[in-house]
């Protein structure tokens, strides 16, 4: 909570007002499940902080967080002797701090209730996305060893995944394979839907495992990852069923070396697309450039997918604490696609990969 003292301070507001899960999550520390409604509401004179919360929420929020931090459940029909609650709607409830003055919200996040914020506070507000995500791009020693150990889970899973090929083996059947793995691990959480799929299915960027059934000769992407103690982990890595065909050999290879190139380039004071840029050399050289349809990277911490963004025009410059994805590829729609990812802390002396352990490209057979 300490964090919401530093942005108020630092961009002058009266009342901060978030919505968005992930945030919440990240200033509570108490997991978001699904996408519920929820107000996070520091005072900055008061220096007091309130949630609010449905009433079916209120006693998981109410059982982790400090005294310090006011719960509450908010029900205009169910009643609870135990249970302090609000007889309001979200709208009513974020009216109250209207008269507080200058209000910070962040307008970055598309929450259950965004347009109920924005309507309440008559659009007087004050975007304080950019400090958030300033705090949240940083991550903690704490933080990276979650990272870290979310990333060894996922490789299990992944050398699970690689241990199960067989003939007739299924995409789906191995997408279980692997959540069945690292839920023995202790994991809880799945980062996201994972990304199990053979030829030519691994052509889309993003695919569902499906039914379909391992070719004779084949290539297996894995786009896998996990949450520990809240904090995510994004990992994809190639298997060969059996000889790759030299087309396919050279793209892996080309995907490889760009993807080297990048992690070469991160360090402190780089711009993000500087990174992007030399990936993306590299590719054109073999004659890949226009085969690469994709964002090079993204930040992972909370969620999957957050800053910063390794891509084309992002001015953001990178400092020690972040933590990147760094995933080329290369895709041939009806045919194959490639695409080689690993997982990187930016230290004062460059990148650190945390996803060393297994191979970029495992070969079967």
């Amino acid at each position: 909570m300490d964090k919401l003292r530093v942005i108020a301070e630092e961009t002058g507001v009266n009342v901060l007002i978030l919505s968005a899960p992930d945030n919440i999550e990240y200033f509570t520390g108490v997991p978001s499940i699904g996408d519920g409604v929820a107000l996070l509401i520091y005072e900055a004179k008061a220096d007091a902080t309130a949630l609010y919360v449905p009433l079916l929420e209120y006693h998981r929020y109410r059982d982790i967080l400090p005294q310090t931090v006011n719960v509450y459940a908010v029900s205009k029909s169910i009643k609870s002797t135990d249970i302090p609650v609000v007889e309001l709607d979200w709208g009513e409830i974020i009216g109250k701090y209207k008269e507080f003055g200058k209000i910070g919200v962040d307008l970055s996040h598309q929450s259950p209730i965004y347009k109920t914020i924005y309507n309440a506070v008559g659009g007087g507000v004050v975007d304080v996305s950019d400090r958030i995500w300033k705090i949240r791009m940083i991550k903690s020693n704490d933080e990276i060893e979650s990272i870290s150990e979310a990333v060894k889970v996922t490789l299990r899973g992944i050398v699970a995944v690689y241990a199960g090929l067989h003939e007739g083996v299924t995409e789906a059947s191995l997408t279980g394979l692997f959540e069945k793995t690292v839920r023995e691990n202790g994991v809880e959480k799945l980062a996201f839907d994972p990304i199990i799929v053979f030829k030519p299915n691994n052509a889309y960027p993003h695919a569902l495992p499906s039914k379909k059934a391992l070719g004779s000769r084949d290539l297996v992407l894995v786009d896998v990852g996990v949450k520990v103690n809240g904090r995510c982990s994004d990992v994809t890595r190639m298997i060969t069923w059996r000889r790759p065909s030299k087309e396919e050999k050279a793209s892996i290879e080309a995907v490889i070396e760009a993807l080297d190139a990048a992690i070469d380039t991160l360090k402190p004071g780089v711009k993000a697309s500087e990174v992007y840029e030399a990936s993306v050399k590299v590719l054109d050289r073999y004659g890949l450039k226009n085969r690469f349809i994709h964002g090079l990277g993204h930040g992972v911490g909370i969620v999957v997918h957050e800053p910063p963004y390794l891509r084309a025009g992002s001015n953001t410059i990178l400092e020690p604490g972040m933590v990147v994805t760094v995933e080329p590829g290369v895709y041939f729609p009806g045919k194959y696609g490639v695409r080689v990812e690993e997982l990187v802390v930016i230290t004062k002396k460059g990148g650190r990969v945390l996803s060393r352990g297994v191979d970029k490209v495992l070969h079967a057979l």
